[in-house]
C-alpha cells in the first residue's frame, strides 16, 4: 500500500508539473477533474457550488422581499391590531412563495453535483489510499448521492421555515416600537426595509455554508463506503490545521474511529426523513461557555447541551497546533454521539484518512 501511495504521489506531481508547463509556458489552459480530497480543489468545488446556489436563489428572493416590503408599506399608526396581523401574514405569505421558485432549482443542482462529488471522491480515495476496490461508482455510492441530495434539500427547506417565522416576529417588534415612539408610516417603512433585509435575505455566506456541508458530507460518506469495501477497519479524522481551523476540528484532529460504526450512523441518518432527526444523529458542534464560565465544545440534543470537551488552551489563529483540552469525551462517546466524521460545523474542511493495520 505504501508503494502504491508513493506511485500515486509521483503521478500527481507529474500531472501538476505538466499542467504548470502548459499553462505558464505555452499559455494553454488544461481542464482537469477536481479532487475532493485535495484541499485546494475542495475549496474550488465549494466556491462553484455556492455561486450556483446563490445564483438560482438571488432573483426569486429579491423579488419576494420587494413584494413583502410593498405589502408592509401602509399607515401603521392608524391600523387596528387585527389589520396589522393580517398585513404581516400577507407579507410572510409572499416570502413563503419564494421557496416554490427556489427549491426546485436548488434540487436540480444537488441532483447533478451529488453524483459528481460522490464519483470524484471515490476515484480520489481509491487512488490516494491504494484501495483494492473499483474506482467506478457503485450502487452504494448512488444511494449515498441520493441521500445527500435529499438531506441537503431538507436542510435548506427547514432553514426557509425558520426564516419566515423570524421575519414575522421581527416585523412585529419593529412596528410596535415605531408606533410606541410615534413614528409615521414612512419612518416605520424605512426601519422595516433597513432592518429586515438581513433577516429575509440570503447572503452569499449562507450558501457557502450549505455548499461546504454538501460537498464535505458527500466526500466523507463516499470515503467510508470505499474503506468498508476495502476491508479498512479504522479511519483517522484529519484537519487542515491552518490559522482558520476551528476549535472542534483541532480537538478531533488525529483521533481514530471505527469505519463500521460510522457507516452504521450513515445508515441511521439515511432512514431519518425528518431534518431534526438528522440533526440529532449527526449534530454540529458549537463553542460556548459552561455554568462556571469555561469555554467548551458542545452539541445540542433535544434542547439539552452535551459537553464534548473543555478548551484549556485555544490554538485558533496558529498553524500546525491543536491546543489543549480537558473533560473530553472518549472515542466510544464521540461515536455514540455522532461526532466522529466531518462536517461538524459550517465551512468544515476536514476529511478522513486510512489507518493502516499493524
Amino acid at each position: 500500500m505504501n508503494l502504491a501511495r508513493a506511485a500515486s504521489g509521483l503521478f500527481s506531481e507529474g500531472i501538476r508539473a505538466a499542467e504548470d508547463l502548459l499553462r505558464d509556458v505555452y499559455r494553454l489552459d488544461v481542464a482537469k477533474a477536481l479532487d475532493p480530497l485535495d484541499t485546494r480543489d475542495f475549496l474550488v468545488i465549494v466556491q462553484r457550488l455556492g455561486r450556483a446556489l446563490s445564483g438560482v436563489a438571488r432573483d426569486a428572493e429579491a423579488q419576494a422581499m420587494r413584494r413583502a416590503l410593498a405589502t408592509l408599506d401602509v399607515d401603521w399608526p392608524n391600523l387596528t391590531e387585527r389589520s396589522r396581523d393580517r398585513i404581516l401574514h400577507a407579507a410572510r405569505h409572499v416570502l413563503e412563495g419564494a421557496q416554490d421558485h427556489v427549491l426546485p432549482r436548488l434540487e436540480q443542482i444537488f441532483e447533478v453535483e451529488s453524483k459528481h462529488v460522490v464519483a470524484d471522491s471515490r476515484r480520489a480515495a481509491v487512488r490516494r489510499f491504494g484501495l483494492r476496490v473499483a474506482a467506478d461508482t457503485t450502487r452504494t455510492d448512488e444511494r449515498i448521492a441520493r441521500f445527500i441530495r435529499t438531506s441537503e434539500s431538507n436542510f435548506v427547506r427547514d432553514a426557509y421555515g425558520r426564516r419566515h417565522e423570524a421575519f414575522s416576529q421581527r416585523a412585529r417588534d419593529i412596528v410596535a416600537s415605531g408606533v410606541e415612539r410615534g413614528l409615521g408610516r414612512a419612518q416605520i417603512t424605512e426601519e422595516l426595509s433597513s432592518q429586515l433585509a438581513a433577516v429575509a435575505g440570503r447572503p452569499a455566506s449562507y450558501w457557502e455554508v450549505v455548499a461546504t456541508s454538501f460537498a464535505n458530507r458527500g466526500r466523507t460518506y463516499t470515503q467510508l463506503a470505499a474503506f468498508d469495501e476495502a476491508g479498512i477497519e479504522r479511519f483517522r479524522f484529519d484537519s487542515v490545521l491552518d490559522q482558520a481551523t476551528s476549535l472542534v476540528c483541532r480537538f478531533l484532529h488525529g483521533r481514530e474511529f471505527s469505519v463500521a460504526r460510522a457507516r452504521q450512523r450513515f445508515e441511521d441518518i439515511e432512514q431519518a426523513a425528518d431534518p431534526e432527526a438528522i440533526t440529532d444523529l449527526q449534530p454540529w458542534v458549537q463553542v460556548g461557555a459552561d455554568d462556571a464560565g469555561n469555554q467548551v465544545l458542545f452539541y445540542k440534543r433535544a434542547g439539552r447541551r452535551h459537553v464534548v470537551a473543555q478548551v484549556d488552551e485555544s490554538a485558533v489563529g496558529h498553524a500546525d497546533k491543536v491546543g489543549r483540552f480537558s473533560r473530553a469525551m472518549g472515542t466510544d462517546q464521540l461515536e455514540a454521539a455522532g461526532v466522529s466524521v466531518p462536517p461538524l460545523h459550517g465551512r468544515c474542511r476536514s476529511t478522513i484518512t486510512v489507518v493502516e493495520e499493524g
